[in-house]
């Protein structure tokens, strides 16, 4: 793939992580798979920059070093500083309540019903996902330190 044909992609790939962010950064609350998406394309911008940049260096072809150099700014300032941050203390939050209010249903359920063991699955099934979802997101965080 050449050059330009990379910047395209990159391009392409920056505008959905834009238009990700913008929804998401709207919602108070943010769902599961907004934030896995959110998630995959950061990183996909991310790993895009770091190559052409690399390229660029070996190739010596400098003006496009300003585009990517735009776009990783963007990225540290929008998402990696702040919305991930945000999203990050959101997760242990929710995860806190969570084990919370199954710890209460423990304590107060004398006799089960099939209702409350439902509601109890529902409730243990939540919060897998919020913890393999704070798991992808601290990935990230750690792949963002090794950089």
């Amino acid at each position: 793939m050449d050059m330009v044909n990379s910047l395209e992609l990159l391009d392409s790939e920056f505008e959905k992580f834009q238009t990700i962010i913008d929804s998401i950064s709207k919602n108070s609350k943010k769902m599961i798979p907004d934030i896995v998406s959110l998630y995959f394309q950061a990183t996909m911008v991310e790993t895009l920059s770091k190559k052409l940049r690399q390229d660029i260096v070996e190739s010596d072809q400098q003006t496009y070093l300003e585009k990517i150099n735009k776009i990783q700014k963007y990225v540290d300032e929008n998402f990696s500083k702040s919305l991930h941050p945000e999203i990050l203390s959101q997760l242990i939050n929710s995860i806190q309540e969570s084990t919370d209010n199954l710890k209460l249903l423990e304590q107060n359920s004398e006799e089960k019903t099939k209702e409350i063991i439902e509601n109890e699955a529902q409730l243990y099934k939540e919060l897998r996902e919020l913890m393999s979802t704070k798991q992808f997101v601290e990935q990230y965080e750690s792949g963002i330190k090794n950089d």
